[in-house]
This record gives C-alpha cells, structure tokens and sequence, in this order.
C-alpha cells in the first residue's frame, strides 16, 4: 500500500495522508513528478512503460512516479528516476521545467543533463521494461504518433516552452500541437 499526501490545487499539501487508490474530492489532488533527461549531444532519455501497467502499457515517457507521504516532489523525483532506471542525480542538478494541473493530478517536471550509458540503466521490472536516447525529431515524431501516454502529452502543453528550452529547441513550433 502507497501512503500519499492529499495537495490542494495549489501545491499546498492538505495535512491529509491516505492510500494512493482512495478516491480524492473535487478539490483534492494528488502529486506526480516527472525526471526529463537530455544527454550532451541533445538526445532525450526515455523509458518504456511495463506491458503489466493497467495505464499506458508499452508506451513510451520520461521517468515518472508519484509523491509519497511526507515526501518534497523533488526527492520523489530523484527517487523514482534511481528505482526505474538506477541512475543518481543530486538535487543541485535538476532544475524544475514546469507544473500542471488536471484533477486528480498535480504534475511537477523536472530536468537534469547527465550523459547517459544505455547498457548501464537498470529498469525496474514491473515498472520499466526498456530505455532509449531519442533525438528531438524522434521525440516529436513519437509524440505526433501516440508513442506516449495521452497524460504526458497534456500535462507537457502546460510547460511546453521550458522544455523546448531545456532540449535546445527555444523556438521551436514542433510541439505546438500539445495546446
């Protein structure tokens, strides 16, 4: 059983802690963090998504989970991208892209430039079930086919210029389709 803290829909935790799968009021959230990775030569890391998920299964996404109980989204963050896929960042390295909001969910993005060795990432079994360097044509191709679970693709809308930023792609139209 997964302990989460209940937010309001401004980030502000309600003092309330329940089991993840409890249902939430209208004015109750939850938390989800999401780790963008993006290696010097400008390729996006991402994750395959388990085939034994109920949500999303075999999609592709960057390293996400959910904030546990007495957790900061970024410690969660740092937490979920080291058991998906074994890679460490220190917290000093992330910086923070974004937040959403579309009940029942919070989102919280970060990134952090790490060059990344493919045969070192460990994937969590049940969770990940493989990984891959894109390139930003690649990631827009992928996006533009459905590749990714339609909850990344609407809750990116919503910091879509801090991450065109990030991958090196300030000016870039490629993704004003997530709007």
């Amino acid at each position: 059983m997964e302990r989460i803290d209940v937010y309001n829909k401004e980030g502000q935790p309600t003092g309330k802690v329940q089991d993840r799968s409890a249902p939430l009021t209208q004015d109750e959230y939850r938390m989800a963090v999401g780790m963008w990775v993006v290696g010097p030569d400008g390729r996006i890391f991402l994750t395959r998504r388990s085939l034994e998920k109920k949500y999303a299964p075999g999609k592709w996404e960057n390293p996400a989970g959910h904030v546990q109980a007495g957790e900061t989204p970024i410690h969660a963050v740092i937490r979920e991208l080291l058991e998906e896929t074994g890679l460490q960042v220190a917290e000093e390295q992330i910086t923070l892209l974004g937040t959403s909001c579309a009940w029942p969910y919070l989102g919280r993005d970060y990134g952090v430039y790490m060059d990344v060795d493919l045969s070192r990432v460990r994937l969590q079994e049940g969770e990940t079930c493989d990984a891959k360097l894109v390139s930003f044509e690649e990631f827009v191709d992928m996006a533009k086919t459905g590749e990714f679970p339609p909850s990344l693709t609407s809750h990116m809308a919503e910091y879509r210029q801090a991450f065109l930023q990030f991958t090196g792609h300030p000016d870039s139209p490629a993704l004003d389709f997530l709007t």
